[in-house]
């Protein structure tokens, strides 16, 4: 009868052990996801376009797009121009929002004027100062599951081309939204975190 009794006691605090372990590793998992839907989070206000992401302080913007041959149009409208093959001119434009709801980035590149309208390769990579943040953008956008891939329409990157959407707002989240249309002749991406 004790053997009985002692191994239905030996049984017991097995059970009770897996079961705490279990119960360990369950929290384990939770608090392990929350910290990486915050690291996705952060990850997006630390891409940087132009040298400016969404942790850069407000002070620090004007400085920081000055240092990159910016000139301010307002308080949250910076542009330069370059000249750029066939008599044409490439224009920047970054604009940072910062309201008490949202705060957004939006840069575009474009390429104007110019006597020949002849159209550029269309196997010219995108610029390396923007192939950083488009690939960046693209990957918290599309690194999800194929049907999530399809509704946000991530097309296959290339070098001359990371679209995702359309060119169209995509939201991640309730909280998070991008916009990414890189190519060789024109970007336009922008980022938007609601408060």
């Amino acid at each position: 009868m004790r053997i009985i009794s002692s191994l239905g006691a030996r049984k017991n605090s097995l059970m009770f052990r897996l079961a705490s372990m279990m119960v360990a590793m369950i929290i384990s998992f939770s608090v392990s996801a929350n910290q990486n839907s915050g690291v996705e989070k952060d990850a997006l206000k630390a891409i940087e376009i132009a040298g400016i992401s969404l942790n850069t302080p407000a002070e620090a913007i004007a400085k920081i797009l000055q240092a990159k041959d910016y000139v301010p149009v307002n308080e949250t409208v910076y542009t330069k121009q370059e000249a750029a093959p066939n008599g044409r001119s490439t224009i920047y434009r970054m604009e940072v929002e910062d309201t008490p709801t949202f705060r957004q980035l939006s840069y575009s590149r474009n390429i104007t004027g110019g006597r020949n309208k002849s159209p550029s390769p269309r196997d010219a990579a995108i610029p390396t100062d923007e192939i950083t943040a488009a690939q960046q953008l693209y990957e918290l956008a599309c690194a999800v599951p194929e049907e999530q891939q399809t509704q946000r329409a991530c097309m296959p990157p290339a070098p001359a081309n990371i679209i995702v959407g359309h060119g169209q707002w995509v939201a991640i989240d309730q909280h998070r939204s991008v916009l990414l249309k890189a190519s060789d002749t024109s970007t336009s991406m922008m980022i938007r975190y609601i408060k």
